[in-house]
């Protein structure tokens, strides 16, 4: 047995606190919604990844990137991500603009000091090509990153480093218009708010004519959380001072491992940024295309995704928020907005553990009517590769527009609560199912090892329910026993929220997926753990469990009857959720619109590949994962990938639901047709024991199969385990492509992230027009090695 933390031995009742509470003023518009906290730095690794699935809900104002080319990752260049704010951004001049972390041309970190002269003649080189037609008006050079450590040392505050700085800034500056004319300039970037180097930098740059046109600094601390306005309104103050027009500012790197993925700490970022009314990208600290944990995989949404896209549906005005603790980290904070033309509001809180109530205030009553009804609706965290489903609707209540209270008992701290108002009563919302969480540190433990994880004093560790996390489980009697509790007997969801790096353990030759033995009530079966990036980068698996109701025993351990699982994983904590008929219902008031477009899209997500049934509408349009747009009969079974498929249908509610459909004809990789170089490879972890792999380029691979004519959805299973070699930060992991051709005709080249391991594997979903009779779908890649493939799905889009 292990010492766990303890709460301390419990005294008296005391009074119970009041609940928190977060007021919402709708009277007191504080300018448009901005939604610049969307933001990420090397979060698109290339254009594709993440898919538009995901990428196309964000109002995504900025991203940040490295020039095309650079040395420093093997993904994220500028032009990619240009590329998908072209499609997923903001139009030009309303920012929707990568900034360029031009230093990002150097392999090394900290970037290697070559010597100003050096490094402007690399600048030569690399700016030029990255001015085409397509990324005009859409790139922010930044010249400098973190100058206050890498190349100056500005933190000791020395006059010489500010001089000597300011020499190179002012030589990069005007080498940069000189074969950048007309492209915005970002700085000085420092990695945090430096007051004393700020006002000597603003000074000498109007001075110089070399004031960038945005400014920019990073905020990396949990102190931000409580330093930011007071950062942002020195920085306003030494504008006005310094005589220099207010900048548009963009903190381009913010947040720590313990706040990405997580919507309880998200939201509290968001809501310093709304309201300064400044863009924000979230840091890069793990790996490219995940958005900063938010696309667990290209088109798989994790709960910060739903975050992103409840903080992107706000649409309107934002209004005062007050909350019970301003700048103090890790408390109740909150953004809120108004549509007046949609007669719409939408409140976005959390941060806190236990019961708080938002305060609804000042809502125009000849606008609303003598009632508004609010839905409150819960965000969960699933780790940072763990998929989420929609938010969980948990109650309603109605009240005057001139003001009444939403409570929100029992709030998780590291969820986030949407709250939606609109015009009227309605009846209550179905009820939500049972949900019960137990932490892994507080069950009994043998043979492993309680860590303390992401907490304020350690930022850079990476976010753990209740700071805690159990590893160390690989003895032969590890054991992690769990007594719950439900409250009745029946089906029950089971989510194990776990991480291991690569499913190394003891006896692992190769990165390989995990197991443990999972006994219910003494009941065993293995339970398989897919690779994460880190020992506490966290997933999810699901299992469906029967239990007695009351008291129940669920233990995952490294033996038992059955035999010795495999590899190791570290546990994070469980959560045990009532299983009820799979129902989504969306609200056509909070849907989106695109440009051009008066019918709404709905994002609507599938746990997994099958077909669903929709109410609400007849006919509607499947925007696809690559934007196939096609149409689609609402009254029959539709095939929706899992993750996010992106539907356009005239609709006041969509209600959505699995539905049964033809079986999809299933292709091993044995069937294939192999050509150039590609072979059969073994492998214990494929679908039947066996992958394509492939030498070089020019290798190929085909299938043929019986189809009837139309759409029809194509799912690639793959694995991708490259990674960059000799890197110093970050898993730099290696998108593979893929060149498709459907009855020889050429059907796009596609990107398939890293699965992390060989032997890990993920679903890329393409719709494909078939011929009615033999077909026949070619897979390669001129350029190079493809992903290996295991099988090959083939469904029916509309039967």
């Amino acid at each position: 047995m292990n010492p766990v933390p303890s709460d301390p031995p419990a005294g008296p009742p005391g009074p119970v606190a009041p609940a928190a509470v977060l007021a919402a003023d709708f009277a007191s518009p504080t300018g448009p919604v901005l939604h610049g906290a969307t933001g990420s730095l090397y979060g698109v690794a290339e254009d594709g990844v993440p898919g538009d699935e995901l990428l196309d809900a964000l109002d995504l104002t900025t991203l940040a990137a490295g020039p095309d080319g650079g040395a420093r990752h093997p993904g994220g260049d500028a032009s990619g991500a240009v590329a998908v704010l072209r499609r997923n951004g903001r139009p030009r001049g309303t920012a929707g603009v990568v900034f360029v972390y031009l230093q990002d041309l150097f392999a090394s970190w900290p970037y290697e000091d070559v010597g100003i002269d050096v490094y402007h003649e690399r600048l030569c080189a690399v700016v030029p090509p990255m001015l085409t037609e397509a990324n005009a008006g859409r790139l922010v050079l930044v010249p400098f990153n973190e100058p206050d450590w890498i190349w100056y040392a500005l933190k000791e505050n020395d006059p010489a480093r500010f001089d000597r700085f300011m020499a190179d800034w002012t030589t990069t500056v005007r080498l940069l218009r000189r074969v950048a004319p007309g492209v915005p300039l970002a700085g000085p970037n420092e990695g945090y708010f430096h007051r004393e180097f700020l006002r000597h930098f603003l000074r000498r740059a109007r001075d110089t004519g070399t004031l960038p046109e945005w400014t920019a600094w990073h905020e990396l601390s949990p102190k931000s959380l409580a330093d930011f306005r007071s950062h942002h309104a020195e920085y306003r103050d030494l504008e006005h001072e310094l005589g220099i027009d207010p900048r548009p500012v963009n903190i381009d790197e913010y947040a720590n491992n313990r706040d990405l993925s997580v919507p309880g700490q998200l939201v509290q970022w968001a809501a310093l940024f709304e309201d300064a009314k400044v863009h924000a990208d979230m840091a890069f600290w793990t790996a490219a295309g995940g958005y900063s944990g938010a696309a667990p995989q290209t088109n798989v949404p994790s709960g910060a995704w739903w975050l992103l896209k409840a903080y992107s549906g706000m649409t309107g005005t934002t209004v005062r928020v007050t909350p019970p603790r301003p700048d103090t980290p890790d408390t109740l904070q909150g953004i809120a907005s108004l549509d007046a033309e949609r007669c719409t509001a939408q409140v976005l809180a959390g941060g806190c553990a236990g019961d708080f109530t938002v305060a609804v205030r000042g809502l125009d009553a000849d606008a609303w009517g003598p009632a508004v009804t609010a839905t409150v609706h819960r965000i969960d965290w699933t780790g940072y590769e763990g998929a989420a489903g929609p938010p969980v609707a948990l109650s309603r209540v109605t009240g005057p527009p001139g003001g009444f209270d939403i409570d929100v008992p029992q709030a998780d701290r590291m969820a986030a609560y949407w709250i939606t108002l609109v015009p009227g009563e309605a009846g209550p919302v179905p009820r939500a199912p049972w949900r019960g969480t137990w932490e892994a540190e507080q069950a009994r433990i043998t043979s492993g090892e309680v860590a303390r994880q992401g907490h304020p004093g350690e930022g850079d560790g990476f976010a753990a329910s209740g700071e805690y996390d159990v590893s160390g489980l690989n003895m032969n009697d590890s054991a992690v026993t769990f007594s719950v509790e439900v409250p009745a007997e029946g089906l029950y969801d089971l989510a194990v929220f776990y991480s291991h790096m690569y499913g190394r353990g003891a006896e692992a030759t190769e990165p390989q997926p995990a197991q443990q033995v999972l006994a219910v009530n003494g009941a065993e079966r293995f339970v398989e753990y897919p690779s994460t990036m880190n020992w506490q980068h966290r997933s999810v698996v699901h299992v469906p469990v029967a239990l007695h109701e009351g008291g129940n025993t669920i233990e995952l351990s490294k033996s038992g009857a059955i035999g010795t699982a495999r590899g190791e994983v570290a546990l994070d904590k469980i959560d045990l959720t009532e299983r009820l008929p799979a129902r989504c219902s969306y609200d056509g008031a909070f849907a989106r619109y695109e440009a051009g477009s008066d019918e709404p899209v709905f994002d609507v997500y599938a746990a997994e590949d099958r077909y669903h049934r929709f109410a609400g509408a007849a006919r509607g349009v499947l925007l696809g994962p690559q934007n196939q747009c096609v149409p689609v009969d609402l009254t029959r079974p539709v095939f929706l990938h899992a993750g996010i498929n992106r539907l356009r249908a005239a609709a006041a509610r969509l209600d959505v639901e699995p539905a049964e459909g033809p079986a999809p004809i299933d292709v091993d990789a044995a069937d294939a047709v192999r050509s150039g170089g590609s072979c059969l490879i073994v492998n214990d972890f494929a679908h039947r024991g066996h992958v394509i792999g492939w030498n070089g380029r020019g290798a190929g691979a085909a299938i043929a199969f019986e189809a009837a004519a139309g759409p029809h959805a194509l799912l690639v299973s793959y694995a991708n385990g490259e990674r960059a070699e000799g890197r110093q930060s970050g898993a730099d992991i290696v998108t593979r492509h893929c060149d498709l051709v459907v009855n020889g005709k050429p059907a796009g080249r596609y990107p398939m992230r890293g699965t992390w391991t060989w032997n890990d594997f993920w679903t890329y979903p393409v719709i494909v027009d078939l011929a009615e009779g033999r077909n026949t779908i070619a897979f390669g890649n001129e350029h190079g090695p493809t992903a290996e493939f295991e099988r090959f799905r083939i469904a029916p889009l509309n039967p």
